[in-house]
């Protein structure tokens, strides 16, 4: 019966589910999984309603672990307690916060306090029922030195959370000690502040409560084992998140953390101090297996947590596995059907190539080379390294991966490739694409070492008395080139990241640092988040293909909170409203007029948004639109401000 179970499961047939489900508990956990959320039900959503109340943006949503409820937190320094299914407010929480809200989490079993965290530094918990502005909070840490973006709770453990900030600082609360701060010796579980890290999220493994993923100002999601940490002291003499502060334990022991990233990212930040990448948030699904990243200036990228895919099976060259080939074509290939990152199989594909997995393969490594966008040339890498793995002989392959190496200025990693596909096959040493291909990678390489040289030049450069051609202190120099160095162990644990599963393509994450995004169903079979020019994107996980496009604010839209039991969305963004989605009529579908039509101009849009420079970039967020893409003048708003 178990192999039935999944073939229905797998196949959507409900009606089987459903029949099958009144005597059978398992199959009853089946069908709230698989009716939850469907592509039917998605490409219905609407707008069912806006919750007004707050008088400026809505930084984050939350809701109750029933459903029951939902819980806002604004730009206005208020909390506000809403009953979503009757469209009514039921509470609003004053905080003594003075600056913008940027979290908020229910506490406890029966969810009697929340915590919210702010741009004025501080982590507060007050009681949801009765809050006055006069009365006090429960508890008040003024701990942090900068803005702390988010908060965590443990799903086991309700007396237990913690706060992550921008001073690089990660504080554990438990309600049943009373907490207290200090200025000479602050108590931290987890510091980023050594190689100036920011934390910028933070979320908790919901079956393994004891692993903790943080996100930082840079590409890397460092997963901390809380069974191996503890609270050391850091004293501080000064307010600067990067004092000179000595700690009476020495630091974090690496063997404790494991880090995840992006392989093209990952490579090209290894020894960077300052980064234009930020992880904005990082969620897991119910079964703790899978992690999203929303990385801003980039896409967002699901991990699977029990994998060991590492960025060194592209770095450095691999024994190929035993061929599959059979017959000309591979019998089965699960992996054929992903898409990761927005690419229509049909308008690149024939069916005889999509049955044949080495022209599937080869022919969306090559569209991927072609397109460009952020992590193309790295996921058309991949794919070539797939064939050459599985079908060692097909010669194109490597070809084309020592093309993409040499795109991604991974020059000596194409080099090593280049002389492993001569020493596997040695009659092709001299074939022209081959000799064209050394060409490019001893130029590429001589350029490089010209560079670098130059570089050094201009850093120790001296003149004849000793002094530094620009007239700064060569001490002064060294000194601030140690500060800013990231230590050999930083370095070494950004090489060892693992590497992402799936990539989701189509939003804009670049104007604020609060954008999320989620799983939506017990199974997490779809994945959902705003953008930046104010829509609602959702993916069918599994292929990463887009369901749905909705327009959701009328600039941006950081928070999509899915129901925990129901097909219904809550959102928010630059609007002072809350908003609910639900499905509607299917006769009402045609007629939406949330619903983006030209979700492939609305990606491309976003796409160039993506690599623009700094200041085209702003004046597309101070509304002068792209060229390319229309959107209803009743959505459209000619200024907006960053998080």
């Amino acid at each position: 019966m178990d192999s039935k179970l999944k073939r229905w499961k797998d196949k959507r047939e409900l009606l089987k589910l459903l029949q099958f489900r009144e005597y059978n508990a398992e199959c009853s956990r089946t069908v709230k999984q698989t009716l939850q959320f469907t592509d039917s039900l998605i490409k219905r959503l609407g707008l069912e309603f806006e919750l007004e109340g707050h008088q400026g943006c809505v930084n984050c949503l939350q809701w109750t672990p029933d459903g029951k409820h939902l819980a806002s937190g604004s730009d206005d320094t208020n909390v506000i307690l809403w009953d979503p299914f009757r469209h009514k407010q039921l509470e609003v929480i004053p905080t003594h916060h003075i600056g913008n809200i940027f979290s908020v989490k229910f506490l406890g079993n029966e969810c009697k306090e929340i915590a919210t965290a702010a741009g004025d530094c501080r982590v507060l918990v007050q009681s949801v029922v009765g809050a006055t502005s006069r009365a006090p909070p429960l508890l008040e840490c003024s701990c942090h030195v900068n803005r702390v973006k988010r908060l965590a709770t443990s799903p086991i453990e309700p007396s237990l959370f913690w706060s992550a900030a921008e001073d690089g600082f990660v504080i554990q609360y438990d309600l049943r000690e009373k907490h207290e701060c200090s200025n000479s010796a602050l108590r931290v579980l987890i510091d980023l502040s050594d190689n100036f890290g920011e934390a910028k999220c933070i979320a908790v493994n919901p079956t393994k409560p004891y692993y903790l993923a943080v996100g930082a100002n840079d590409c890397y999601v460092r997963m901390y084992d809380r069974r191996k940490l503890k609270n050391h002291v850091i004293g501080q003499t000064s307010t600067s998140a990067h004092s000179n502060k000595c700690s009476s334990n020495p630091p974090i022991d690496y063997g404790c953390v494991q880090y995840y990233a992006p392989g093209h990212l990952a490579v090209e930040n290894a020894s960077a101090t300052t980064f234009k990448l930020a992880a904005t948030y990082v969620s897991f699904n119910a079964a703790g297996s899978e992690m999203l990243v929303n990385i801003g200036g980039e896409q967002i990228y699901l991990f699977d947590v029990n994998n060991s895919r590492h960025i060194k099976e592209i770095i450095v060259p691999q024994t190929p596995e035993a061929k599959l080939w059979k017959n000309g074509i591979r019998k089965t290939c699960c992996c054929r059907h992903e898409t990761n990152g927005f690419v229509n199989i049909d308008k690149f594909t024939t069916i005889a190539e999509e049955k044949c997995p080495v022209c599937y393969y080869m022919k969306r490594g090559h569209m991927f080379y072609g397109r460009k966008w952020m992590g193309d040339l790295y996921n058309a890498a991949r794919d070539y390294v797939y064939v050459i793995k599985r079908w060692p002989e097909h010669k194109p392959a490597y070809i084309e991966l020592i093309k993409c190496l040499i795109a991604l200025k991974w020059t000596k990693e194409a080099q090593n490739w280049l002389e492993y596909f001569c020493s596997v096959h040695p009659d092709y040493s001299d074939n022209t694409q081959v000799s064209e291909l050394r060409q490019k990678i001893e130029s590429a390489l001589s350029e490089e070492k010209a560079s670098s040289a130059k570089s050094s030049g201009r850093t120790n450069g001296d003149d004849k008395d000793g002094s530094a051609t620009d007239g700064t202190d060569p001490a002064s120099e060294e000194k601030e080139r140690f500060l800013r160095r990231v230590d050999e162990a930083e370095q070494k644990k950004r090489m060892e990241s693992l590497d992402f599963e799936v990539r989701f393509v189509g939003h804009c994450n670049t104007t604020t640092d609060i954008k999320e995004a989620n799983f939506l169903g017990e199974d997490g079979q779809y994945v959902c988040a705003g953008s930046d020019e104010g829509y609602i994107f959702i993916w069918e996980r599994r292929r990463a293909g887009i369901v749905t496009v909705l327009s959701g604010d009328v600039s941006i839209v950081n928070c999509v909170q899915p129901h925990p039991t129901a097909c219904f969305l809550a959102s928010s963004g630059i609007d002072a409203a809350v908003k609910l989605w639900s499905p509607i009529s299917e006769e009402d579908v045609a007629s939406n007029p949330r619903l983006v039509k030209d979700i492939d101009a609305a990606i491309e849009s976003n796409q160039q948004r993506m690599s623009m420079d700094p200041f085209e970039s702003m004046l597309v967020n101070m509304g002068y639109r792209i060229p390319g893409i229309s959107v209803d003048p009743a959505f459209q708003v000619p200024s907006c401000r960053t998080c």
